[in-house]
């Protein structure tokens, strides 16, 4: 597995860097939110014998704002877990052939998540559908991880494109 990396040229595409430094600061909030809230209900609960109510629930929301934050950076800046043993083999114009074709299943995958993410968030906006204890709609979060997607799929058609037009091999630094 590779340590350092040069970031994609889908990075340097207009407007996705300021959007992956706010994903990356939303990210942030969330997670340091998340803990802070698993901190006080466990003290809550051990200490003092009163949990925080609907804490699990507020949790479970922010789980997935977490991970799907990430996605379009990780996407972007091509950092996900990759096993490159093979790579010193794999001649360059193969190599370019395998970056496109790792992108481009890469983004048919993220589109179909997508797509299935936004019927979902659809579906619970027509039936109203909330949450057992705090009564929150779902379906914003549900478009949102939807959107948060579609950026991952763009990201993913970004690197393929950048691959193809050979800007950039898979595997190199």
């Amino acid at each position: 597995m590779e340590s350092s990396h040069t970031p994609s040229a889908a990075v340097h595409v207009r407007g996705l860097t300021p959007a992956s430094k706010v994903l990356a600061g939303v990210a942030c909030i969330v997670l340091f939110g998340m803990m802070l809230l698993t901190f006080v209900d466990v003290i809550g609960r051990y200490v003092f014998q009163s949990p925080l109510p609907a804490a699990y629930e507020i949790i479970s929301l922010m789980m997935p704002g977490i991970i799907f934050c990430a996605l379009p950076l990780t996407v972007m800046r091509e950092t996900h877990v990759t096993v490159d043993l093979l790579d010193s083999f794999i001649p360059k114009g193969l190599a370019r052939i395998q970056g496109v074709v790792v992108n481009l299943v890469s983004a048919v995958a993220l589109g179909l998540v997508t797509w299935r993410l936004a019927i979902k968030g659809l579906d619970d906006r027509y039936y109203e559908t909330v949450t057992d204890e705090l009564l929150l709609l779902i379906w914003p979060f549900g478009l949102g991880m939807a959107l948060l997607c579609a950026i991952a799929t763009v990201a993913a058609l970004v690197n393929a494109w950048t691959c193809l037009s050979g800007q950039k091999l898979r595997g190199t630094s």
